[in-house]
């Protein structure tokens, strides 16, 4: 089978000591691409160098993660306290998609879009990037995010790259303003919104990327109910998001993705992997 992980952070210090041995267990489990997504300036440099010292699986995708985008306005410190808090939540689903437990990095946006766009050859995609309002509620960091989204969408439509988005606690304002874009080349990271929405990202014709926390949350297997087959993808998120609670996730999961999926589908493995191929290859390579 020809697997793909559309998401993952290959840049992590989770990955620092045993990089080649993840990338191996990968090839070994069927991985033909990973995209290793960038969340600010920083890990967008990184990832870069991953890429060249696994040329042959490793692509991958520019990102600008809305907390960093406004890291001056959201104030570093009590961001990352935040987060430190939100990992001792009882709730599972808090625990595994709220938990921000790294600290936000200040850049100059304008900055690194002219970087993304002088650098638009090396990757494959846009990404991740969106809007998060599970860190605040206030109106004038939803806008500013808002803005700061709509250059990023402005800039994957000159491109023609995908957009990797990010929508937690945001799913309306992201959906409305991905429409009002009429762009298509759309892949919902680890969409979390009401039924709804999900119909809503489906008519609109975009992608929806599937975590292996498929195995232990709900709402992504509603999720995989929902959608068709010719609008799934596959993630890891990797190191998040394991489906066994504790571990490090790693892009070998995705087997476990395809499994649940095709359970679901009622449908063979080797079915469901190629056709999750095919969307890789129609939304990323053309």
């Amino acid at each position: 089978m020809n697997l793909v992980d559309i998401h993952a952070h290959l840049d992590h210090t989770k990955f620092s000591k045993d990089l080649d041995k993840v990338i191996e267990r990968a090839r070994k489990s069927g991985l033909k691409t990973i995209i290793t997504s960038g969340v600010n300036s920083t890990t967008n440099r990184i990832i870069l160098k991953i890429q060249e010292k696994y040329p042959d699986i490793v692509k991958i995708s520019f990102g600008i993660y809305p907390l960093d985008a406004l890291a001056k306005e959201l104030e570093i410190g009590e961001a990352s306290g935040f987060a430190r808090q939100d990992e001792n939540r009882n709730n599972e689903r808090g625990r595994e998609l709220d938990g921000f437990v790294r600290d936000i990095e200040q850049f100059d946006l304008d900055s690194e879009l002219k970087f993304i766009q002088n650098n638009k050859d090396k990757c494959i995609a846009i990404g991740e990037c969106g809007l998060d309002y599970n860190w605040t509620q206030e109106e004038k960091i939803k806008q500013e995010q808002k803005k700061i989204f709509q250059k990023i969408i402005n800039l994957a439509i000159k491109l023609n790259k995908p957009l990797i988005v990010h929508s937690r606690k945001a799913e309306i304002d992201a959906l409305d303003m991905l429409e009002k874009s009429n762009y298509k080349k759309v892949v919902l990271h680890c969409f979390s919104g009401r039924t709804s929405l999900i119909k809503k990202g489906v008519d609109l014709g975009y992608y929806f990327s599937i975590p292996p926390i498929i195995t232990r949350l709900q709402h992504f297997q509603l999720l995989a109910t929902i959608v068709p087959l010719s609008q799934l993808l596959t993630e890891t998120d990797a190191p998040y998001l394991s489906p066994v609670q504790g571990e490090r996730n790693t892009p070998a999961n995705v087997k476990v993705t395809i499994k649940e999926i095709a359970k679901i589908k009622n449908l063979p493995e080797k079915k469901v992997a190629e056709a999750i191929w095919q969307n890789y290859k129609k939304l990323f390579e053309k």
